[in-house]
């Protein structure tokens, strides 16, 4: 059920990578950033898209 909610935001929001497995997809903090956005309706600031290591994160 979490993983349609959270995916039918990032497909509103045009993001083309969807959430398969929850605990693995969100670990970097990017989809988790990006549903967050769409769903408060904000721009979150400092957001690393592309994290190369675990301090980008």
């Amino acid at each position: 059920i979490y993983t349609d909610w959270a995916n039918h935001y990032l497909a509103k929001s045009g993001h083309k990578r969807l959430i398969k497995d929850l605990q693995q997809d969100v670990t970097d903090g990017v989809l988790l950033a990006e549903i967050i956005q769409v769903v408060a309706n904000e721009k979150i600031e400092d957001i690393n898209g592309c994290p190369k290591n675990r301090s980008q994160m």
